[in-house]
């Protein structure tokens, strides 16, 4: 994972480079320390592709970072996601 951070906004980006891959599974991407975490929840959503390993994204105010499989088909492949939000 890399940041950035300007003004009252930050941004990470994550590369991934393996995934749970039970149906249901999560995973931990670890803490975002302090001044780096958001005002409010955030969730985000990888689409994945050719309809499996789509994942739901959520970093809470207290900076832990995870997600979540959705059911059906997960490789184990690398996967990527930016998200953006108020700190």
């Amino acid at each position: 994972m890399t940041g950035v951070k300007t003004g009252n906004v930050a941004q990470i980006n994550v590369a991934w480079k393996s995934a749970n891959t039970a149906s249901w599974g999560t995973g931990v991407f670890g803490t975002i320390p302090e001044g780096w975490r958001p005002v409010a929840d955030v969730r985000g959503t990888w689409s994945g592709r050719d309809g499996g390993s789509q994942r739901e994204f959520l970093l809470k105010t207290d900076g832990t970072f995870t997600y979540a499989n959705q059911g059906g088909t997960q490789g184990t492949n690398a996967f990527g996601m930016t998200v953006s939000y108020a700190l």
